[in-house]
C-alpha cells in the first residue's frame, strides 16, 4: 500500500539526526552542552535514587569545565574561507542578490558564509530557487539538513534527476501581540516533467487535523511554459547529491567530547582530593563529650585543648593525575587534527613550512568552499533562468587561498623584471600580482591594464621610455 503521509522521513535522515544535534551543540558552546545535561556526560551511581546523589551529580556537572574547540576551530575555517570576498558574475539584472537575496533582507555572501558554516557542521544544508511574485526577483532560500525530511530520484535520459523534495518548514502567525508556530511542509514535485509545488497544512480551525494541501501552484520561469527540473540542490562536504556526508568535524567533536568527560572526571577528583578531612586521636570518653559539647573550633585565634598524648591532623586523598593525562593526551590528538587555535606556536616559520602545515584541515576546507561555489554558481543560473536570461555566465566562487601569501620584494622585483624583459605579458604580470593581493583579485586583468596605459602623467623625475609599456 503507498505511503501518502507528507510527514515520512527518510531512514537516513532519522539516523543522522542524533549526530547532527551532537555536532551543532559542541559547535554551539557551554551552555548547549551543559542543557542536555547527562546526554553527555554519565550519571555517577545511576542505580542510587537519593536526594544526596541527585545533588551529587548536578555538582558534578556544574564543576565540568567545556573546551569550546570544535566550535573555535570552526569559526577559524570560516574565517580562511571569506578571508577575501567571493567572486559574483552575473547579468545587471540579478545584482540585487548582492543586498537581498532571499526576500529577507541577507546578502548572498552573508547566505553563503551561513551555508558553509552548515556544511562545516553537519555536512549537508539545501537552496531551492523561488519566484516573489510583487517584486518580479527570483530569490534564493536556504534551508538546514533537519528540515530536508524526504527525497527521491529517478533516472532520466540518462542521468539522475531529482523528482521530490519535501522541506518541513516552521511559521509564525500572529496571534494578539504575540506569535503561534505552526509547522507546514513544502513539496517540491516534478510530475510528468513539469515542476510543481504544493504546501501542506493541518486542517481545521485549530490546526489539529491531518495534513492536507493548502496551496498548489505551478512556477514557471519568463518565457518559458514550465520548469523541467526542480531548482532545488543540496549543498555537501563531499559531493552535492542527494547522499548525507559525514560531518568534517565529527572526529574532532568525538574527542571534544572525551576531553569533556575526563575534564568532568578531573574537576571532581580536584574537588575530591582539595578537600581535607580533621581528626582527632588520643581521647577517652570525657574529652570526647567536652569537645562535642564545646564544639571544636579551628584556626590561628583558636586554640585546640587536647589532653596528654592526644594528637590532632589532616587526612587528605592522594591526588589522582589520571583524568588530566587524559585531558592532554587528547588535546594534542586535537591540535593534530587541525584545531590549531587551540595552540600557538611562537616559533618563527618560513611561508612555506606554514603552508605545508594547513594542509590538512586546509583540503577538507577547499572541497566545502567549492561545493559552496558549484552549488551557488547553479543556483544563480536558475535565478537568471526564472526572470528570462538565456545564455548569460553566472558564477560565484569563495576563494581557495585560504592563506594569506607573503608578497616578498625580491619575487616582487622578479615579476616585474621579467615583464619588462618581455618575458611575461602584462595580462602575466597582473595576474600574479593579484595572486600577491597587490591588486584587486576581483579585477578584470584587461580593465587594469587599460587604466595603466590611460592613466595620468604623474610629476616623478625620469626618461619617457621609462612610461612605455611592454606589449600584451
Amino acid at each position: 500500500m503507498a505511503n501518502h503521509d507528507i510527514t515520512f522521513v527518510r531512514p537516513e535522515h532519522k539516523a543522522a539526526c542524533a549526530s547532527w544535534k551532537k555536532v551543532r551543540d559542541f559547535c554551539r558552546g557551554a551552555d548547549a552542552v551543559r542543557a542536555a545535561g547527562h546526554v553527555y556526560l554519565p550519571k555517577l551511581d545511576p542505580t542510587d535514587t537519593s536526594a544526596r546523589n541527585k545533588r551529587r551529580n548536578e555538582d558534578y556537572l556544574a564543576r565540568a569545565v567545556f573546551y569550546e574547540i570544535t566550535g573555535n576551530t570552526k569559526i577559524g575555517m570560516l574565517g580562511m574561507a571569506f578571508r577575501k570576498d567571493p567572486t559574483f558574475t552575473a547579468p545587471d539584472k540579478l545584482s540585487y542578490l548582492l543586498t537581498n537575496a532571499d526576500g529577507a533582507g541577507t546578502s548572498i555572501y552573508q547566505q553563503s558564509q551561513l551555508v558553509a558554516e552548515n556544511v562545516l557542521e553537519v555536512a549537508r544544508d539545501g537552496l531551492y530557487v523561488d519566484f516573489a511574485e510583487d517584486g518580479q526577483q527570483a530569490i534564493i532560500l536556504r534551508y538546514q539538513a533537519e528540515q530536508i525530511t524526504n527525497w527521491r530520484t529517478e533516472r532520466i535520459n540518462g542521468r539522475d534527476h531529482l523528482v521530490l523534495v519535501v522541506l518541513r518548514e516552521c511559521i509564525e502567525e500572529p496571534d494578539g501581540y504575540g506569535f503561534k508556530e505552526l509547522i507546514q511542509y513544502r513539496e517540491l514535485l516534478l510530475e510528468e516533467g513539469r515542476f510543481k509545488c504544493r504546501v501542506w497544512r493541518r486542517s481545521g480551525d485549530t490546526q489539529s487535523g491531518t495534513f492536507e494541501i493548502s496551496s498548489e501552484y505551478e512556477p514557471k520561469p519568463k518565457g518559458e511554459a514550465f520548469w523541467d527540473e526542480i531548482p532545488f540542490t543540496f549543498v555537501g562536504a563531499q559531493n552535492n547529491d542527494p547522499s548525507i556526508d559525514e560531518s568534517p568535524l565529527a572526529a574532532l567533536t568525538e574527542i571534544n567530547h572525551g576531553h569533556y568527560r575526563n575534564s568532568a572526571d578531573y574537576e571532581d577528583s580536584v574537588w575530591f582530593c582539595g578537600q581535607v578531612q580533621p581528626h582527632i586521636s588520643g581521647l577517652d570518653e570525657g574529652w570526647r563529650d567536652y569537645l562535642e559539647k564545646a564544639g571544636v573550633k579551628l584556626g590561628s585565634r583558636s586554640p585546640l585543648l587536647l589532653p596528654k598524648d592526644g594528637s590532632f591532623g589532616y587526612a587528605q586523598a592522594q591526588p589522582n593525575m589520571l583524568a588530566k593525562e587524559a585531558m592532554d593526551s587528547k588535546r594534542d590528538y586535537m591540535v593534530a587534527l587541525g584545531a590549531r587555535l587551540i595552540e600557538q606556536n611562537a616559533t618563527a616559520k618560513t611561508a612555506t613550512q606554514s603552508s605545508g602545515e594547513q594542509t590538512s584541515s586546509t583540503s577538507v576546507l577547499g572541497i566545502c568552499a567549492s561545493n559552496v561555489s558549484e552549488a551557488y554558481s547553479r543556483v544563480l543560473a536558475w535565478c537568471a533562468r526564472y526572470i528570462g536570461l538565456k545564455g548569460e555566465t553566472t558564477t560565484y566562487t569563495i576563494s581557495q587561498e585560504f592563506i594569506a601569501r607573503v608578497a616578498e620584494s625580491g619575487m616582487v622585483t622578479a615579476i616585474v623584471n621579467a615583464w619588462q624583459s618581455g618575458a611575461i605579458r602584462s595580462a602575466d604580470l597582473v595576474r600574479a600580482l593579484q595572486k600577491l593581493d597587490l591588486i584587486d583579485p576581483a579585477a578584470d586583468p584587461e580593465s587594469v591594464i587599460d587604466e595603466l596605459n590611460n592613466s595620468t602623467p604623474t610629476l616623478i623625475g625620469g626618461s619617457n621610455d621609462q612610461g612605455k609599456q611592454p606589449p600584451a
